[in-house]
């Protein structure tokens, strides 16, 4: 990994030369260097083609770009950091993914945290009470309920009422998934 004041070196390996080049002149611009030849990179930026035959470096942290089937395969290939994007991410979004990845973090699109089962809602279908928004914004900070409580000035079980309303409402089976689709659903910020 690359030292606290520098910036990781980059490896593209992208199949589309179009997107490749895109990608490269984002990362340069942000002062990234390109691995040098011989050199393991800190963070190789691949995208969908690479899943055919995925072969971790030792070392190196991985970036992809395109399907969501990423968060799948990386986290048993390369537990110690990653990033999965769509194609079309933002340089900001990209940037921030290298950086991430490069730090040992996991680093996602909101949209693919929720669980496959769980179905988008949009947020017009979702109406929480205000003490459920309490609750929620409790959940977020990550607070157990018995602190939730004592924050709220409820009992326990009042809140793990409300945490299962909120589960029931949100179609989500646990705290983080009620959290993440809250944040989907701009219900709660973080």
């Amino acid at each position: 990994m690359p030292a606290a004041h520098a910036l990781p070196t980059v490896l593209v390996t992208l199949g589309s030369v179009v997107l490749a080049a895109g990608v490269t002149a984002i990362l340069g611009g942000a002062g990234f260097l390109a691995a040098q030849d011989g050199h393991e990179p800190d963070v190789l930026i691949v995208d969908d083609a690479w899943l055919d035959d995925p072969s971790p470096l030792d070392g190196a942290a991985i970036v992809s770009l395109g399907s969501s089937t990423w968060v799948e395969v990386l986290p048993d290939l390369y537990p110690h950091g990653w990033a999965s994007l769509p194609a079309d991410a933002t340089p900001a979004e990209l940037i921030a993914a290298v950086h991430g990845a490069a730090a040992g973090l996991v680093t996602l699109p909101p949209a693919w945290l929720a669980p496959p089962d769980e179905e988008p809602l949009p947020s017009g279908e979702v109406t929480l009470t205000p003490r459920e928004r309490d609750v929620l914004a409790r959940l977020a900070e990550g607070l157990s309920n018995k602190r939730a409580a004592r924050d709220l000035g409820v009992s326990e079980s009042t809140v793990k009422f409300h945490v299962q309303a909120l589960y029931s409402k949100l179609g989500v089976q646990s705290r983080a998934g009620a959290v993440a689709r809250g944040i989907a659903l701009g219900l709660v910020t973080v």
